[in-house]
């Protein structure tokens, strides 16, 4: 046996008594450290801020406090409503909608309220989907009102939510008599100078041309 191969068989066996090395375990990472405000962006309501976070925060829906009351027990909006001139919370997707009053600057409550966002931000826990059957629009007229708000919902779902998430803000359905649909803007939209002029005529014009062409819409 050549020594080459002797030398050889020695470095195998070597590294066959080596014990390996174990990789190292990764921790696991804590959600408030992880949770980040990566920007904002401006909304067109000038009193409200759209807070982007670096993750989806609520996979489906939304969730909005109108006021100290409706926010007890949610740590990050109660901690909001502290700061003098906040109005409402609005949480979608990876966002955080804060709107204030006129009188409030945003300098320095910008600045506040991207750190109480980020000290008090976590992932929530939506309510299931709300599945929704089609909708007989060529006889919406006689559907009951039942029918007729999912109807409505529906559109709302395809065409309009999406782009006032955009926004910051939302829709939400308030209900319908005869043929007027009452809503209810949430977030950005809450007191935007256009939720009652442009954005409230489209979302009119949408569910006319959809279910049925006497609807109207207004907001409470």
């Amino acid at each position: 046996m050549k020594i080459s191969e002797v030398l050889a068989i020695q470095e195998k066996m070597k590294q066959a008594n080596t014990p390996a090395k174990k990789p190292k375990a990764k921790a696991r990472p804590d959600i408030k450290k992880v949770l980040k405000v990566v920007r904002t962006k401006e909304t067109p309501n000038p009193n409200a801020l759209q807070f982007v976070i670096n993750a989806v925060i609520l996979d489906h829906g939304n969730i909005s406090f109108a006021d100290k009351k409706e926010a007890e027990g949610d740590k990050m909006a109660a901690a909001l409503f502290e700061k003098p001139g906040i109005l409402s919370v609005f949480v979608m997707d990876n966002f955080v909608t804060v709107t204030k009053d006129e009188k409030t600057s945003w300098v320095p409550l910008k600045d506040r309220v991207w750190k109480t966002i980020e000290a008090t931000v976590t992932l929530y826990q939506a309510e299931g989907k709300t599945q929704l059957s089609e909708v007989d629009v060529i006889n919406f007229a006689k559907l009951d009102d039942a029918k007729k708000l999912q109807g409505i919902e529906m559109v709302l779902n395809r065409s309009i939510r999406t782009n006032l998430a955009q926004d910051g803000g939302g829709v939400e359905l308030a209900g319908i008599k005869g043929n007027e649909v009452s809503i209810h803007y949430q977030g950005a939209c809450g007191s935007c100078p256009t939720s009652t002029s442009g954005t409230l005529q489209y979302i009119q014009t949408q569910i006319r041309q959809q279910l049925h062409p006497d609807l109207t819409v207004k907001s409470v």
